[in-house]
């Protein structure tokens, strides 16, 4: 294979199938991704580094015999493909032969692009300035790191031996901080927030939950443990939801279905959680400039409601899973939304008798049963209807099932990540305790 170099990447994509079958593989699918990004990196006093880059990789998978193997490469050269399909033909080889392993059929799509087509540059670097000099004005005790406000450009070019053959681009903008606080001999812990959008931040301060976090932070300084032991309420900010709804994405997933390991296997149809609480996976959706398309195997995604009103509506399977288990494919891929609620957060704080409100869970994955155990971060401590003080050696532990149906709260407030969206939520029966 010669002359690769200047070709469209789906071109390319396309000539290293028909080469993988040439060469004895049954079916083959090669997605080539490109990635541009311009991005600004910086403190709370300078700019420490302005750059762009470019790269593109290719992922190639076979089949042959019922095994998969599979291989990525960096370059076009002749070298590095054929040691690419080389490669990926030994993974296949040495793997075990299993039915659910061929290439997907599917409507091949119309080229798509979302987003802006490059970076406002100058802009990006206005606004960096501006959220400095407002960061040394209003907040002159936190401390920033590792905050990069970056412009990215990604396409992605797929096709398989079935004819399958997709494309889209995607631009959007990306702002993510790190940071803490100190005054003199006291400092906190550092938290983090960011989020991606099509347009360009007006105000870096505004992303996410940058400003609440930062404002909090300012606030756990002589953090301490509650009081005692007690069984109360837990409030679960966006932030917390980012972390804690893949949980129980993958307890509705299609891999623990197969293992036999999920509480909730045969329960379509029920009720499972709270009616306050749904769950929507929202890949098509125009509000996540990280969405996609089509998933890794070149399949359309589609929107499908998980949970809705607290019922269970789908699983997340995805093609290998609908293949092993002969079942529908529904998520290729996760952007999800738990749909806000009518009360303030203020609201149900000042309902709450006793409780925490949990940024952050550091902790082990739960087990089969969904029972979890760990330390609560960047946390505060409520009674009464007030927030008290910052948490630190504070334990949470409980059941996921449980606090899922023991949801009593769902904020109207919510936070667009620019993959997920999520508002506070607000359960009860949660086990809380000094460490």
């Amino acid at each position: 294979m010669t002359n690769l170099v200047d070709i469209p990447p789906l071109e390319f994509a396309q000539r290293l199938v028909d080469r993988a079958v040439s060469t004895g593989a049954d079916d083959v699918q090669v997605t080539t991704t490109t990635f541009d990004r311009f991005e600004i990196d910086f403190n709370q006093r300078k700019v420490d580094l302005l750059r762009s880059t470019s790269n593109e990789t290719t992922q190639v998978m076979l089949f042959v015999g019922g095994k998969r193997g599979s291989a990525s490469l960096n370059g076009r050269s002749p070298q590095e493909i054929e040691g690419a399909l080389a490669s990926a033909r030994g993974a296949a080889e040495a793997g075990l032969a299993d039915p659910a392993n061929r290439v997907a059929e599917a409507p091949s799509l119309p080229a798509t692009s979302h987003g802006p087509e490059a970076p406002d540059r100058d802009a990006m670097i206005g606004r960096v300035i501006a959220y400095t000099q407002e960061l040394a004005a209003r907040y002159p005790l936190i401390r920033t790191r590792n905050s990069i406000y970056a412009f990215l450009a990604k396409e992605t070019h797929f096709a398989n031996s079935r004819g399958v053959r997709q494309q889209e681009r995607r631009g959007w903008y990306a702002f993510g901080a790190m940071f803490s606080a100190k005054d003199g001999p006291r400092a906190t812990s550092f938290n983090y927030s960011g989020a991606a959008s099509y347009a360009p931040f007006d105000r870096l301060l505004s992303v996410g939950t940058i400003r609440p976090l930062i404002e909090q932070t300012l606030r756990s300084f002589d953090a301490k443990p509650v009081p005692q032991k007690f069984v109360g309420d837990v409030i679960l900010t966006p932030d917390c939801l980012f972390h804690i709804v893949p949980t129980l994405a993958r307890a509705l997933g299609g891999y623990e279905l197969l293992s036999g390991t999920t509480p909730y296997r045969g329960k379509t149809g029920e009720q499972m959680a709270s009616p306050l609480f749904s769950l929507l996976n929202r890949p098509r959706s125009s509000a996540f400039p990280e969405a996609c398309d089509f998933d890794s195997f070149g399949v359309p995604t589609a929107d499908a409601d998980i949970v809705r009103d607290g019922r269970l509506e789908n699983y997340l399977i995805d093609f290998y899973i609908a293949n092993k288990l002969g079942l529908m494919q529904t998520a290729g891929t996760w952007n999800f939304v738990v749909p806000p609620g009518e009360r303030s957060l203020d609201d149900i704080i000042a309902s709450t008798k006793r409780g925490i409100i949990l940024s952050r869970f550091s902790g082990g994955n739960p087990n089969s049963n969904l029972d979890f155990s760990g330390v609560a971060k960047n946390s505060f401590y409520v009674e009464d209807g007030k927030i008290c003080h910052a948490l630190s050696e504070t334990m949470v532990s409980g059941n996921f099932q449980a606090l899922l149906r023991n949801i009593h709260a769902v904020s109207r407030e919510h936070v667009n990540f620019g993959d997920h969206d999520y508002p506070n939520v607000a359960a009860s029966g949660v086990t809380i305790s000094p460490k």
